[in-house]
């Protein structure tokens, strides 16, 4: 009898960054980890078949998805920590280098909120109908119950409405 099968193995590669979570809107440590599969035989892992990649939040163990090119951006950013507490680079050093990853982190993230934003016309229509009390409900108690689309519009139409000073947690 022929025992096969497949394994992922994990693997956490560090702290990567700290924001805000969207599930429990705490802002805290993102640590960055990558899935490894592989196919195996008699549960010895024997060809890989490809990798995952995701951020998770220290607090409520959240994970977001990434793409090869974010997931190689925060490793980048790992090893300029690591690096550092190695004492292989001055702090001076890593400020600079963080600052310049971060700066291709955050182009990014903007192109991504764009293209988001873009293909939610519907949702920031239907957001600008909501009242006051419904976008805060569904933004701060009731998010994993929406498309992330109706999520980036109501939070957008609660910024426009300047409602965050307005909800106590």
């Amino acid at each position: 009898m022929i025992i096969v099968g497949n394994k992922n193995i994990p693997k956490i590669l560090g702290c990567v960054d700290t924001f805000e979570c969207q599930r429990c809107l705490n802002i805290v440590n993102w640590n960055l980890l990558s899935v490894e599969k592989y196919f195996t035989l008699f549960f010895i892992p024997i060809i890989p078949t490809g990798n995952e990649y995701y951020i998770i939040c220290e607090c409520c163990h959240h994970q977001e998805i990434l793409n090869k090119k974010d997931f190689t951006n925060y490793k980048i950013k790992s090893e300029i920590e690591i690096a550092f507490l190695e004492n292989r680079i001055t702090n001076d050093e890593r400020e600079i280098k963080i600052i310049e990853i971060n700066k291709i982190i955050e182009q990014d993230k903007e192109q991504r909120r764009n293209k988001a934003l873009e293909g939610s016309k519907e949702w920031i229509d239907l957001a600008s109908k909501k009242s006051d009390k419904e976008l805060l409900t569904i933004f701060y108690q009731e998010r994993y119950k929406y498309n992330p689309s109706m999520i980036i519009a109501v939070k957008s139409e609660i910024e426009k409405r300047n409602l965050n000073e307005e909800y106590e947690h």
